[in-house]
């Protein structure tokens, strides 16, 4: 037999919508690949970047920012480097939970190498 019970609308998790493929940009360019910037208070949950694609040459950074005020300048939080073919056991990046309540950017560059392409996910946790 099913219980029906009812889940409070405060905070719901969901997938974003810009969980995609991203294929790197050319001369080093820094790529947005999830950008938030709601005006009310929210989570991203987690993020996972897929660097399986990887070979020896290659090399990825990966830059975490968050704005502390409506507007404001962005402010790097965490900036990764990733240099060539990744171990079986770390091909998939992590990113943690961030609370934020102006503005969460997560970008990435190829900086050498053949141009790849990413697997993006990210989850949310929003009203």
């Amino acid at each position: 037999m099913a219980t029906a019970f009812s889940v409070s609308p405060i905070l719901r998790l969901r997938r974003s919508t810009q969980s995609s493929n991203y294929t790197m940009l050319a001369a080093a360019a820094w790529q947005t690949v999830y950008l938030n910037t709601k005006a009310y208070a929210w989570m991203l949950l987690s993020g996972k970047i897929h660097l399986v694609n990887m070979v020896a040459g290659d090399a990825i950074d990966i830059r975490v920012s968050t704005r502390h005020l409506v507007g404001g300048n962005w402010i790097v939080e965490d900036l990764f480097d990733y240099l060539d073919a990744q171990p079986t056991n770390k091909q998939k990046i992590t990113i943690g939970s961030i609370v934020d309540t102006f503005g969460v950017r997560v970008e990435m560059r190829q900086t050498a190498g053949a141009l790849i392409i990413c697997y993006c996910e990210f989850f949310e946790a929003v009203r």
